[in-house]
């Protein structure tokens, strides 16, 4: 996928405000510089910042005037040398003042320094080394004054050689805004609210005129006039979820219990506790398996092993308001929101790391329905299968076998509580948008602590966002005809066409690679399918929704589950059909692109079409910095780390040599460290490993794409590079980027610039980038994969 940002859905906040001075960690102690080597080191650094800067106006020696060249560097005096060498440093604003560190009072800072230090904190680069205290004394390492260097990069925006995101992109930084109740803002993000607006437009229309019985056109009206209907909605509060609620708290044991969730199974069409489902069946994508699943943690596990007290706090909270929404009192709702998060927690030390989320190795396990019923000896599983519709199956698959493993153990009577509670709370979170308006206040109120969230949206902004996720299908429909341009989509399969082309010319090149291998590379390749603008079937199941108006005793619930109840019929057809591999994995109004693994294709909805991505207007070389830089990281995902385990026919299925795949799984390691601690923000580093399946597919689109360029008769590199730039311009909260950090499989959009030049000869190239630079880096230490 090329950008999950907009989209991820559960608070995912990593332990943002512990983090210190440097990327890494303090427990080690760091080995210190001298006062010679950070003083030489800063005028190489500052020179384009404030000619004419000396050695004498970095390190002025002590009150004798005497350097002492030799001593190790203390924090405190680094900091000041920092200040002095740039001459100054500029107060953050726009972007880098929503990264910049939280400005905190120091107690412990030396009164020689106070005055010269007060700029520099105040520039939001530097924290403390625990609440309240600078450690002045401590040594400063190489990484760590580095680390500080690049952070004043970033805040100064001026030197393309330096920070080459932060330079083509600072004007936008420094004056960028994010829209009331969203995330973050930037180009690419800036047009999936664009789209958003587009559709909310088709949606307004649509309700204002009267339509006719049956249609879709109806169906999308009577649902938004009943997402509009506040009165009723607030005068129903839980009421339209109080039999499920009941059920929950009027159950004597396990069984009563699992058969409230049995009756939510089959009424409401989701489960909070135990279910089946399907999915295509990883190593047969011609077929659907069955697949078990058991409660699940709602937040990361970044959150559950490092999160701070306030963290756990404003979740517990969140929690609290939606239970006490639902009937419960204060002290209960307290107690049952505490249950939940020590279940949650037990279950999240137990699962699968976020980087093997994707891993057909760990993910792909097979049981029969009594060796599950063995994991859980006091359920009927037979019961809870029967409520899942299904047919019966030999085998049924389990992705996470430790996540269930930890919550099995949670269903016994004597966790009966326990069990309770998260039922009720997954029940309160699933319908809560569907209810009154106190239940959006409290995700709102969440969002604004945990995410840094300001504003919100309007309510009518609201309501075309339920509606448009609700009837995806209808409104895709209706957005591709008012807005969709046919030359968008004849040009872009012309390029994803010439990509794949390119792409097999740099796999001939792979000196690496055995013939054999390359062979079932090129055959993966050659049957890539390639889906443009919008499907040729639509889907109908919405056909089958009984949607109705307030007038006609229509509720927001009501119609939610109606639609959810059709989709769930749609899908269990699917049990004895093959799998529709022509059948879209998104809906055309998706401002992204995906690669799927199990159909061996890529998507690029009609949504993401149009500027700034693709501009008819623009340049060849702008347009290959944007879109192409999607179509080429889609391919690139087919040859990534978990797209090398499936074939061209979609199956997991190892057509490697064994020499080929372990020279692939060096390359794969080195593009792990070549991202590991990389800052995107002060103190906010990068997972090399969180996010290698992401990064392979950057660093393979970029190649395909210079190599593009270099094709064109005077290729104007620069105008390419700065497309990529303004591309990935993005701003976000500090509580936002951090909670993305430990969740998000993309790196942060400013290495998806950054790292990634690095890696091009054209790009030092076009700017004489050399040693000393922010932006070199030796040949020899720079990466590649295909």
């Amino acid at each position: 996928m090329f950008n999950a940002k907009s989209r991820f859905t559960a608070a995912l906040l990593t332990a943002a405000l512990s983090l210190s001075f440097c990327p890494a960690a303090l427990a080690a102690e760091p080995e210190g510089m001298t006062r010679a080597q950070v003083r030489d080191a800063l005028l190489t650094a500052a020179t384009d910042y404030n000619p004419g800067v000396t050695g004498e106006d970095i390190l002025r020696g002590d009150e004798n005037g005497e350097l002492h060249l030799e001593r190790t560097v203390t924090r405190a005096e680094a900091l000041v040398m920092l200040e002095r060498a740039f001459g100054g440093l500029p107060a953050p604003v726009g972007a880098n003042a929503r990264s910049a560190f939280p400005a905190e009072e120091f107690t412990d800072v030396p009164a020689w320094a106070q005055e010269e230090l007060t700029g520099v904190f105040a520039a939001g680069i530097v924290a403390g080394t625990e609440a309240g205290r600078l450690s002045p004394q401590q040594p400063v390492s190489e990484a760590q004054l580095d680390a500080l260097i690049r952070r004043v990069y970033a805040l100064e925006g001026t030197q393309l050689k330096d920070d080459f995101y932060a330079a083509v992109n600072k004007q936008w930084l420094d004056s960028s805004t994010i829209p009331a109740g969203q995330l973050i803002n930037g180009p690419f993000y800036g047009l999936s609210y664009e789209v958003n607006d587009q559709v909310a437009q088709l949606i307004t229309g649509i309700a204002s005129t009267p339509q006719e019985k049956g249609t879709p056109e109806a169906k999308i009206a009577a649902l938004y006039h009943t997402v509009t209907d506040l009165e009723g909605r607030n005068q129903a509060g839980a009421e339209p979820i109080r039999k499920y609620l009941d059920a929950i708290e009027n159950a004597r044991d396990l069984d009563e219990l699992l058969a409230a969730d049995a009756l939510m199974e089959e009424e409401l069409a989701f489960s909070t506790l135990l279910g089946f489902g399907l999915m295509v069946d990883l190593k047969d994508s011609t077929r659907y398996s069955v697949i078990f699943s058991s409660f699940i943690p709602t937040l990361s596990q970044e959150f559950y092993r490092a999160g701070t007290p306030e963290q756990k706090e404003a979740y517990l909270t969140y929690i609290i308001t939606l239970l006490t929404l639902s009937g419960l009192s204060q002290e209960e709702a307290r107690t049952q929101a505490e249950l939940v998060y020590e279940a949650e927690a037990a279950v999240s030390a137990a699962s699968l790391p976020p980087q093997d989320a994707g891993n057909v190795d760990k993910i792909y396990n097979l049981y029969t329905m009594a060796q599950l019923q063995d994991i859980f000896p006091h359920v009927d599983l037979e019961r809870v299968y029967a409520a899942s519709s299904l047919k019966e199956t030999d085998v049924i698959g389990v992705t996470d076998v430790g996540a269930m493993e930890a919550a099995a153990a949670f269903f016994d009577q004597a966790h009966l509580d326990t069990l309770k509670a998260l039922a009720r709370q997954a029940l309160v979170s699933i319908t809560s948008r569907y209810l009154s308006q106190n239940f959006t206040d409290a995700a709102y109120d969440f969002q604004a602590v945990y995410y840094g969230v300001e504003g919100r949206l309007s309510p009518e902004e609201l309501a075309a966002a339920q509606v448009q996720g609700l009837l995806s299908d209808y409104l895709s429909h209706a957005y591709v005809d008012a807005y969709f341009s046919s030359q968008a989509k004849a040009d872009v399969e012309n390029m994803v066409y010439a990509f794949i082309d390119i792409y097999k010319e740099r796999l001939q090149a792979q000196d690496w690679m055995s013939q054999e291998t390359r062979a079932m590379a090129l055959k993966k390749l050659d049957t890539l399918g390639v889906k443009v603008g919008y499907p040729d079937d639509w889907s109908t199941y919405l056909d089958n929704a009984d949607i109705r108006t307030p007038e006609e005793g229509g509720t927001f619930f009501s119609n939610y589950t109606s639609i959810q109840c059709s989709a769930k019929a749609e899908f269990l057809l699917y049990q004895d059909k093959p799998v529709d591999k022509a059948q879209w994995v998104t809906s055309p109004d998706t401002v992204n692109a995906f690669y799927n693994a199990t159909a061996n294709d890529i998507t690029f909805p009609a949504a993401i079409l149009q500027a700034p991505l693709y501009d008819v207007n623009a340049s060849r070389e702008e347009n290959l910095g944007a879109i192409g830089y999607v179509i080429a990281h889609e391919i690139t995902h087919a040859f990534d780390n978990s797209g090398a385990k499936f074939d061209e026919n979609g199956n997991a299925a190892n057509w490697w040599t064994a020499e080929d795949y372990a020279a692939f799984q060096i390359k794969c390691d080195a593009v792990t460290a070549w991202y590991e601690g990389q800052e995107s923000a002060p103190g906010l580093a990068c997972s090399g490993a969180l996010t290698l399946g992401e990064n392979v597919a950057d660093l393979g689109a970029v190649a395909c794409v210079v190599t593009a360029a270099g094709g064109l008769e005077d290729p104007d590199y620069d105008a390419l590079f700065r497309s990529m730039a303004h591309t990935w311009a993005s701003t976000a909260s500090r509580q936002t980027q951090a909670a993305l950090l430990s969740a998000d499989v993309h790196a942060p959009d400013k290495l998806r610039v950054n790292r990634v030049l690095q890696t091009i000869p054209e790009f030092y190239e076009t700017y004489d980038i050399q040693p000393g630079d922010g932006m070199w880096v030796s040949p020899e230490e720079r990466v590649s994969i295909w």
